[in-house]
């Protein structure tokens, strides 16, 4: 067990370390410049005060526009006049267009609001004939098991349902893993008819979630949603780990995204925009063996070297002695 931590830990501060370099390579004053911009237009300040620090220690120019950009949207007045509107828009459509509707969608979807919602619209379209969205169904079906106490990370199950909803629709690698693992722990048929029968009342809700919690088998996805939930808790939140899970494609890549944020922390989106998604594979498994096997023979090659180097020294050491000794005699 140990062994297996103290490996993790050094595959972690390895990919840390490439990682950094990869950065230090990439930096540019117009990088730093157009991201900074980029961060700003999103309203990711956290994003925009590192980058201008960063700016700053590398020596590059400073835009004053920069502050003033920040010291506006930092007032809670343009907090309000955005906030109302992109809250209801998250929590009744579940929309993730901004980072305030994207907060309200997750934060209704935790409360299981979000989850009723979905089922609800499903169960329509199952009453009117049309085929359900199995993707949303089934998470929409976790999301209401894992608020009830199984032992599946909440807070992955959360970020499944926001990249169902916009990670999915930017990465086709991702959009198959995610589909792929939902599809293989539900069972559709009795879902289906569960949404038939269901009635979207307090008591009716009840009878709905004893019902869903049959159609779904957790052990094969446990992994897959505490991975995700790992992604979210180190790497700051929903918006940053959507940002990083449409690097995975399959288990191998996302335990990558995974150890990646183990490296960074809150800072791991940042680092992927600055050095791109090398610093994601920096982490992988398959590419730290390479790495382990180049710097093996490196090093062999130099012990060899040192060998040599110390044999000629001897042989010239032995070939003084004589000479001297000739000269003596």
């Amino acid at each position: 067990m140990w062994l297996g931590y103290a490996f993790e830990y050094t595959s972690v501060q390895l990919g840390r370390q490439l990682a950094l370099a990869i950065v230090w390579w990439e930096r540019s004053p117009e990088l730093l410049s157009m991201e900074i911009s980029s961060a700003l237009d999103e309203d990711r300040l956290d994003d925009a005060s590192a980058l201008i620090k960063m700016n700053g220690g590398y020596g590059y120019p400073h835009h004053d526009e920069w502050d003033e950009e920040m010291e506006r949207k930092s007032t809670f007045l343009y907090a309000a006049k955005k906030a109302p509107s992109e809250v209801y828009r998250g929590v009744a459509y579940g929309e993730m267009n901004s980072k305030v509707s994207t907060s309200a969608a997750i934060t209704s979807d935790f409360f299981v609001i979000g989850d009723f919602r979905d089922l609800a619209m499903e169960g329509y379209k199952v009453s009117q004939g049309e085929e359900l969205d199995q993707l949303v169904a089934g998470l929409a079906a976790f999301g209401i098991v894992t608020t009830f106490g199984t032992p599946v990370v909440d807070g992955g199950v959360s970020l499944a349902k926001a990249a169902a909803r916009q990670t999915a629709k930017q990465s086709a690698g991702f959009r198959k893993l995610l589909h792929s693992r939902v599809v293989e722990a539900v069972n559709y048929t009795e879902l289906r008819k569960s949404l038939q029968v269901a009635e979207f009342t307090p008591s009716g809700i009840k009878d709905l979630s004893v019902a869903v919690k049959k159609s779904i088998r957790l052990d094969g996805i446990t992994e897959f949603f505490r991975e995700l939930g790992l992604i979210a808790r180190n790497s700051g939140g929903v918006e940053n780990a959507l940002a990083l899970t449409k690097h995975a494609s399959d288990m191998d890549t996302l335990k990558t995204v995974r150890r990646a944020t183990q490296g960074f922390g809150d800072k791991t989106a940042l680092m992927v925009r600055l050095g791109g998604e090398r610093v994601i594979k920096v982490f992988g498994r398959l590419f730290q063996k390479l790495v382990w096997l180049v710097g093996a023979i490196l090093a062999g090659l130099l012990t060899l070297l040192q060998i040599l180097l110390l044999f000629i020294a001897a042989r010239s050491g032995r070939g003084a002695h004589l000479q001297a000794a000739s000269i003596a005699a």
